[in-house]
């Protein structure tokens, strides 16, 4: 990167550019993918962030000098969102912009900030990763989780977005946050989020068995307004250790419900990252699709299946992971081995995102190569 930008930042900001940093700021949990892990990258320089006032003052040099820049949290995200891919970038560490607020029904936060210091049990959903990741970066990368079968994935939760990019501070609200929830930070670096906050009671998980798979997905439907439905087949199961199962099982937890009662945290580490846990302790090939409802009664059985039921902008369907096999069911692709954003959003929050990106940072500065926005 230019020397003279390089030589201003350490100047005017907490700088490290040793190899022992660099290589560390280069990972996130992407890695688990070789496909992803090729295309990572060293940084010229990790640069550590605080205030508000600072990112506003990072944004004019990256505008003057064209740096390319990397948000990151914590590093939580799987699918390359942390990971430069040039050489000629700096990374970004907002981990220490913490501070929030909240009140009867929001939840006002700085990007830093990490669920387990508000409490996971005030969000509409939460990552598998809720013990250590952001709610800055779960906004900028995350998309579903435990609880968006019930609230919706994180757009549909998210209320307010304050962006510094390339051209300046931008405030989002209502439908306009699509723009930049789960862009991945292609679109700027979001200094502050207001989100939904809800009230959860008990939780009750339950395991039910099943020969056939229609019968575990009428099952399952019967429970759409559940924290969480999955519907499992016998590979699976036996690979999560489970050792009575049935061909098929449904998983479902919700409040007041009839089975074992399970702490929040409990649930989400032990039944929500189900497809993460296999893959790392397994090593095989994973994949996933977004199905429409009508495509589970498809399923394969010569595989482990995972079928997560999930809600997005209204609509109910499957975010299935596939795990030492080659689905060939048609929906649409969820790439969990792309660092691409075109490969995993709709098409109309894709389009929001590609606006944005055209009207604010055209050069492609923030998180580069990563958001397909010029035609052609």
């Amino acid at each position: 990167m230019d020397g003279k930008a390089l030589e201003l930042l350490k100047k005017e900001f907490n700088v490290k550019d040793d190899p022992e940093t660099l290589h560390k700021f280069s990972v996130d949990y992407g890695i688990m993918s070789p496909v992803i892990e090729k295309k990572r990258k060293l940084p010229s320089a990790v640069v550590f962030l605080r205030r508000e006032d600072e990112v506003e003052r990072l944004m004019e040099i990256v505008s003057d000098f064209k740096v390319r820049v990397v948000e990151r949290g914590k590093g939580t995200n799987t699918l390359g969102g942390a990971i430069p891919l040039t050489e000629e970038s700096i990374v970004v560490d907002l981990s220490g912009m913490k501070g929030f607020s909240i009140n009867k029904q929001e939840i006002v936060s700085s990007p830093g900030t990490q669920f387990e210091e508000v409490g996971v049990e005030e969000f509409p959903l939460v990552p598998t990763s809720f013990y250590m990741a952001t709610i800055g970066g779960f906004v900028s990368g995350g998309s579903l989780g435990l609880g968006s079968l019930r609230n919706g994935a994180v757009w549909d939760n998210v209320k307010e977005v304050t962006v510094y990019t390339p051209r300046g501070k931008v405030s989002l609200s209502g439908d306009d946050v699509k723009s930049v929830v789960q862009a991945g930070g292609t679109n700027g670096v979001v200094t502050r989020v207001k989100i939904r906050r809800i009230r959860r009671g008990k939780l009750g998980v339950k395991r039910t068995p099943f020969n056939s798979i229609d019968k575990a997905i009428d099952f399952a439907l019967d429970h759409e307004d559940a924290e969480l439905v999955s519907i499992r087949n016998d590979k699976m199961m036996r690979a999560m250790g489970y050792e009575s199962v049935g061909k098929w099982n449904v998983i479902v937890g919700e409040e007041e419900g009839d089975g074992e009662e399970v702490p929040f945290r409990e649930l989400i580490t032990n039944f929500a990252g189900a497809y993460y846990t296999v893959v790392n302790k397994l090593k095989v090939k994973y994949s996933s699709v977004d199905l429409p409802l009508y495509k589970l009664y498809e399923l394969p059985s010569n595989c482990m299946v995972d079928a997560e039921l999930s809600r997005s902008q209204g609509i109910m369907f499957s975010h299935t992971y596939f795990l030492d096999c080659d689905p060939s069911l048609n929906g649409y692709k969820f790439d969990l081995h792309s660092v691409l954003i075109n490969d995993r959003v709709e098409s109309n929050r894709l389009s929001m995102m590609i606006n944005f990106k055209r009207n604010y940072d055209p050069e492609d500065l923030m998180n580069p190569g990563k958001l397909i926005f010029q035609d052609g």
